[in-house]
């Protein structure tokens, strides 16, 4: 993840693992930080306090970088099935 800072790119792919899933009933994304697999992500968050949001924040700060190193386009995959159907409804409600 690191070694893609600073640099654009026509396409990018992200897959948005298991880490990162869907809560139909509240709407809303859950994030699962004991599944990211990145683990020098959370290195320095020792002694923190609230270091569960922190860790949330670092996990979606990561997604976010990804998802805009493309110029032309974006291609998106959910492992997670409830987040997949969620992301197909708003790309149908936007075309």
């Amino acid at each position: 993840m690191y070694t893609i800072q600073g640099f654009d790119l026509n396409y990018v792919g992200v897959i948005l693992g298991p880490s990162i899933t869907y809560d139909e009933q509240l709407d809303e994304l859950v994030i699962k930080i004991n599944v990211y697999k990145d683990i020098g992500a959370y290195s320095g968050t020792e002694g923190i306090e609230n270091v569960e949001a922190v860790k949330e924040r670092i996990i979606l700060n990561s997604v976010n970088i990804l998802m805009k190193r493309g110029i032309k386009g974006l291609f998106l995959y959910a492992s997670d099935e409830a987040l997949r159907n969620r992301l197909f409804r708003n790309q149908n409600s936007i075309t």
